[in-house]
Order: structure tokens, then sequence, then C-alpha cells
């Protein structure tokens, strides 16, 4: 026999609206799942830990030797500035005491400025790995900060997994069968007996189906233990009573076969697992009912390798490169585009203030011979202007008799180095000359080359402007500022070879001067070349015509240091005749000596 629902049982389940049907949790969202992944990033996140303490134990080694350098430099010009007193006091000896021996002053001098030369040049390097370890160090820790962001994600998601889990396992649909014997009071009619019997014996079937749902739970131990704090609102949908009878006259037994449904509130499954109740709504709703969480905001500086970019970032116009700007901690899409360009569009994982660099490469993916550019240091200050110089097969060398292959392109400078680029170097780094630790700088006097005191890259022997190129520098000197350039812009900058001078000096050319056989006159600053400046002194940078790759100042004005370990310069200068600057021609000069004859300018690497 099939009943529908009593008023009574009605009266005694109480009944909720019927929640939204759930989607099948896939296998990769399951609990289970995501804590094999929180197992595999929480052993990330010890690999991270141990690996930035790897470089933060470097890096505070690198501080404390960068400090020991510079506390020697100290100690050391002091011994320096003792032995030069010496010396001098020595040389003022030899007016009165011509035989006097000033050998072991003069070797004394020598030996403390070489000390200082070398830890200077010490210092520099140990700074230049000090910043080095200190840009590992900060990757490092973004790295650590983004699995610690992903382990937090993680487990966040872990608990909606869990929540989700267990809304599927407790609203439930099934059926139970009983049994049940009630023994009526003496007083009760038949009929009351037999509605009393049901009702008991639906009271067993629910608290059954209860049981049932709740040991059949993934997680059923924590959900008996707070079974109390949560309802299943469950349901008797139908009945049927199978044998039923009467016996010993007052006892009533009655078989059920019951229909039931759990209808358990929306935050019943926190309720059961112990959780806050925002993990059983949308995130969204979560965020609103709970309180604010405060957001880390960093700086970023954002540079490319060309000007007139666009940056965009999530989707949002910032305008060009170096731009500044403000990103909330986590993920961003920042993309940099310019015409005729690859697109530079990255993933970033901001942690902390930090730099990102793009390096816009042109569609073609070779840049074209004497394209120029600029690569950028700060909002007042640019490397020197470079133009580019692409691989292949040239001819150099007297008579241009020698093939020299170029595997890879570079870019030099369109001009030396000029004295005002250099005093942005020595502004920023309070760097010393070899000329002006020595307090000697040579020049050319009647053919001959002389030691002169005091001239130095500021005060060379003849009046100058910052156009000027550089002069009074070794080649110490400009090794130590296209280090500087490299440390700032985040490329590689050097001297030249001598095959790499000449080849960009010649631009194509297998004549003496890039323009052909015959000098002529007034076409570069040489030695008697019919300029203002000839035997005179170095002229402004650019005052002569450029060569086909767009080089000024190629011929003559000042030699030029190459990278040879030998100290070879090309180019020629204002004190030396035209064909000393011929594009083979060579000076040769000791790499710690400086010449108001003698500049660089720089090379960097594509």
């Amino acid at each position: 026999m099939r009943y529908g629902l009593s008023a009574l049982v009605l009266a005694m389940v109480p009944s909720l609206a019927s929640l939204p049907t759930l989607a099948q949790i896939e296998p990769s969202q399951t609990p289970t799942a995501i804590q094999s992944t929180l197992f595999e990033k929480n052993s990330e996140l010890q690999d991270a830990k141990e690996h930035v303490s790897e470089i933060q134990t470097r890096f505070d080694n690198q501080i404390a030797e960068t400090s020991r350098l510079s506390k020697q430099i100290n100690s050391l010009e002091t011994k320096l500035a003792k032995a030069k007193s010496q010396l001098s006091a020595d040389y003022a000896k030899m007016i009165d005491e011509p035989e006097l021996d000033i050998t072991p002053s003069q070797q004394h001098y020598q030996s403390a400025w070489n000390d200082v030369k070398k830890a200077q040049s010490d210092l520099l390097a140990s700074q230049q790995k000090q910043e080095e370890i200190k840009n590992e160090l900060s990757e490092a820790k973004a790295i650590q900060h983004q699995v610690e962001l992903t382990i937090h994600e993680l487990s966040e998601k872990k608990k909606r997994a869990r929540v989700a889990l267990l809304r599927e396992e407790i609203q439930k649909t099934g059926t139970e069968t009983v049994s049940y014997v009630n023994t009526c009071a003496s007083d009760m009619t038949l009929d009351a007996c037999k509605k009393q019997t049901l009702n008991l014996a639906i009271q067993k079937a629910v608290g059954q189906f209860k049981s049932n749902v709740i040991s059949n739970t993934s997680e059923s131990q924590i959900v008996l233990q707070n079974q109390a704090s949560a309802s299943l609102n469950i349901h008797v949908s139908e009945y049927s009573e199978g044998s039923s009878r009467f016996f010993d006259q007052n006892r009533y037994k009655t078989t059920l076969k019951v229909g039931l449904t759990s209808k358990p509130a929306d935050n019943a499954a926190c309720k059961l697992l112990d959780l806050d109740s925002k993990y059983c709504f949308a995130p969204s709703l979560g965020e609103e009912q709970s309180q604010s969480v405060e957001i880390a905001w960093h700086t970023v500086m954002i540079r490319s390798s060309q000007f007139d970019d666009r940056v965009t970032i999530d989707g949002v116009r910032y305008g060009s490169t170096p731009i500044e700007v403000m990103l909330s901690g986590g993920t961003h899409q920042i993309t940099i585009e310019k015409e005729g360009y690859k697109s530079f569009s990255r993933q970033f994982t901001i942690g902390q203030d930090q730099t990102i660099r793009a390096n816009l490469v042109a569609k073609s993916n070779a840049p074209k011979a004497g394209e120029t550019f600029a690569d950028y240091i700060n909002k007042n200050t640019n490397a020197p202007e470079m133009s580019v110089v692409t691989a292949g097969t040239f001819l150099v060398g007297e008579n241009a008799a020698k093939q020299v292959t170029l595997s890879k392109g570079f870019a030099l400078g369109i001009a030396p180095v000029t004295v005002e680029e250099f005093n942005a170097f020595v502004t920023a780094t309070g760097y010393k000359t070899d000329a002006e630790l020595t307090h000697i700088c040579t020049t050319i006097d009647e053919a001959t080359i002389v030691p002169v005191a005091g001239n130095n890259w500021q005060s060379p022997g003849y009046k100058q402007n910052t156009d000027y190129p550089v002069v009074c520098v070794s080649k110490n000197d400009a090794n130590a500022y296209a280090n500087w350039l490299s440390k700032q812009t985040g490329y590689k900058y050097r001297l030249p070879s001598e095959d790499e001078w000449e080849i960009a000096s010649r631009a194509g050319s297998t004549d003496a001067y890039w323009w052909g056989s015959d000098f002529g006159v007034g076409r570069a600053n040489t030695g008697w070349g019919g300029t203002p400046w000839s035997n005179q002194s170095a002229s402004p940078v650019k005052s002569f015509a450029a060569n086909h790759l767009g080089m000024y100042d190629m011929v003559g004005n000042v030699w030029e240091w190459t990278a040879d370990p030998k100290g070879i310069l090309k180019g020629g200068a204002w004190s030396f005749s035209a064909d000393k600057a011929k594009s083979e021609a060579q000076l040769f000069i000791s790499p710690s000596s400086a010449a108001n004859f003698a500049g660089f300018r720089v090379l960097r690497e594509l």
C-alpha cells in the first residue's frame, strides 16, 4: 500500500527551498588532486627558500668584500700619498745632491700606485658582482613569493573543493527500509496506535538515512564531530507500508520503505567541516562578506631598447618607455610594441619593486647597417649613441688584404666618448683616472712623446668644451667606463677589437680612408691636415663628415683604444700626420698610460 505524505510528517521534518544542482567535480579539482599539487608546491617552496638563503649568503659575503676593498683603498691611497711626498722630497734633495739615488723612492711610489689601481679595479669588479647577485636575489625572492602565493591559492582552492565535495555527498536522495515495533498505551485506540507507530518508524528511517549519509562522506570523522552544528534538512518524499499487524494485545509492528531527500542549507558543508562560511559561497560573495584585505603595491620601472614605443599593462595603455608605474602584487601581462618591431609580451609576477627591460627586435630579425640608437640610463642621461654594424665578411689590414668574417653584428659609438659623457660616469662613481692618480698625461712635443705633470681628462693641456672627445684616459679607464655602462643599462659594453674598429671605420671601403685613397685638405683633424685644430688640439666631435655607417671622427681627432691586450690604438690624431690616420695604421701605448691625443669609443654587443 502506498500513501501520500501526511500532514503530521510534514510538520515533523522542516522544508527548505531546493539547492541548485551541483556540477560534477572535475578530477583535477578534487581535494586529493589539489593536495597532491600542494605537496609538490611545498617541495618547490623548500627548494626556493634554500636557493634564496644560498644567494643571500653570497650577497652578504659580497657586501663584506666590497666594504673590505673600500677600506683597503682608503689605506692604500694614504700610503700612495706618503710615497708621493717622499718622492717629491727626494727630487728636491737632488738639486743639492745630484748623486742621490731616488730609485727606491720611485719604486716605492710605483708599487703604491699599482696597489691603488689594482684595489680600485677589484672594488669596481666587486661592486658589479654585488649588483649581479642582488638582481639574482631579487629574482629568487620573487620566485619564492610566487610559490607562496600559489600555495595560498591552492590552500583556499582545496577548502572550496572540500566544501563542494561534501555538499555533493550530503545532498542525497535514497530509500530506507525499516521495521518498528511500538508498545501502545492501554488507553489508545487502534487507529491512534497505528499512526504513532508509523511516525516513529519514519523517524527511525530519517535517523538511519542521516547516519548513512554522514558515514559515506569522504571526511566522515570530522563531519560526525560537527553534525550538531548543521542540519541536513532531510525530507520524506514518500513511503510505502509493508507487513503490519497487532500482537500481544497492545503491540503494533510495521515495516516501511521510505523515500528521503536531504536538502542542507548553503553553509551546512562549511559548518560540518568547521570552515568559515565564505567558502560556501561564490568568491565574489565571500569577498563582499569578509573584511577587506590589504593589497601590496610596487614600483615597476619599464625600459626598452627603442624610443616612441607603446606600453600596455593588463589591457590599459601607459604611454612609452622609459616609464615608472605602480602595480599591485600578483601577475600582470605587460606588452611593449613599436611599428616595425616584434612585440614584447610577457607575464610578470610582481612581488617587489623591480625593473623590466625589453629588447625590441626588428621584424626582419636583423638590424640594418647604420641604424642608430641610444640606451636609457636615467631621466637625464642616455648611453652614447650607437650605430649598427651587421654580420658579414670584410677586408681589413694593409691594402685591405686580410679577410675577416663576423658571425654576429655589433653596434659602435657614432663618436668618441665625450667629456660630458665621461663626466656622468665620474660623477656617479667618484672614479679617479690613471692620470689623476699619477699626475702624468703625455703629449707630443716636436715629434716626441713627453710626460706632462698635472694634465688630466679635465685639463689636458689645451682648451676644451664638453663636446670634445675625452682624453688623458688609459685603457683601464676606458674599460671602467664600459663596465659602468653595462651595469647601468643591462647590456654588454666593451672596447672594440682592432678588427671590429677597422671594419666600422672603413664602412665597406678598401681604400686608405673611408672616402678614398687621397687624404685631401680639411677633411679630418690630423697634424698638418689644414683644419683650425691641426697640431693644436682635439676638435669637437662630429666637426667633420660621418662615414657611410654614420660614424664620426674615424679618421683623426684622437687615437682610440681597442681591446687588444698589447695596447693598440687606431684612427690617428690631431698631432699626428694624416698617414697615421689610415684605416690600417696602429699606435702602441702601455694600457696604463694616458695621453692628450688618445681617447676611446665603446662597442655594444647585440
